[in-house]
């Protein structure tokens, strides 16, 4: 086996209840690195494969199909979303879920990779305990979301979770990850208020080192999304609060 080939840690598979084992691969290029995580998160109870080369992620997510990707965001950044654009190919429901590990600390970095689609974004150095609970969390929230309700509607808009398919006015509208659980949330709970703060902790999985801008993107993008169909307004801006989902246009900010 090449240096680049994954290697899977010689564990017994872990148990979520519902028969599945959790497979995590490491893309990152610091072999200490690799080291550390694989063995984190296999005495966490995962089952790990690691790859040093970006360039082979592809055939290894095809071939093992693992339940969450961990790369290191500090790639040339055509290499990065080229990557992320692979895993969210189909629908944004499925596939694995994606931690990015970057040593880029600014807002502007985090939002950027929340932007593009990763599930969370954690910064370098880490506490690896830490990590490990985020990789806990994000395959949760995963789990979580499988055992709720499968159709969610209001007013125009209808998404399927089965299928990750989101109709706005009777047309098919596409929203990147973050966009799409966060709107489903919204949807859940209609005509509720929440902060942005409550927000971050429900969608983002209580990611503490993610600011509150990150939902404000997140929300402008959705609106962009649901403008062509006039559906916009229904995600209303709560000054000194927060947002909501509602149907009273007269409180549209």
């Amino acid at each position: 086996m090449t240096r680049a080939a994954v290697g899977i840690a010689k564990i017994e598979p872990h148990s979520h209840g519902n028969g599945l084992e959790r497979r995590v691969l490491i893309v990152e290029s610091d072999d200490i690195a690799i080291k550390t995580l694989q063995l984190s998160l296999a005495q966490a109870g995962f089952k790990v494969g690691t790859l040093n080369r970006a360039e082979d992620a592809r055939s290894a997510i095809e071939r093992d199909n693992p339940h969450l990707v961990m790369i290191n965001w500090d790639l040339p950044a055509v290499i990065a979303m080229d990557l992320v654009r692979f895993i969210r190919r189909d629908t944004l429901s499925k596939g694995p879920r994606l931690i990015a590990l970057s040593t880029f600390a600014s807002e502007q970095h985090v939002c950027s990779g929340l932007e593009l689609g990763v599930d969370d974004y954690v910064i370098k150095p880490f506490s690896v305990p830490e990590l490990v609970a985020r990789v806990r969390a994000v395959l949760r929230s995963t789990e979580k979301s499988a055992e709720e309700s499968l159709y969610v509607e209001f007013h125009e808009l209808q998404m399927d979770t089965s299928c990750g398919r989101l109709t706005v006015a009777e047309k098919a509208v596409t929203l990147r990850n973050m966009e799409y659980r966060l709107l489903q949330y919204l949807m859940r709970a209609p005509e509720r208020a929440f902060s942005r703060e409550v927000l971050l902790d429900r969608v983002w999985g209580n990611n503490c080192r993610t600011g509150p801008r990150a939902v404000d993107v997140t929300v402008q993008r959705i609106r962009r999304a649901l403008a062509a169909s006039g559906c916009d307004c229904y995600l209303q801006t709560i000054r000194g609060m927060g947002y909501r989902l509602s149907a009273g246009t007269a409180h549209c900010a």
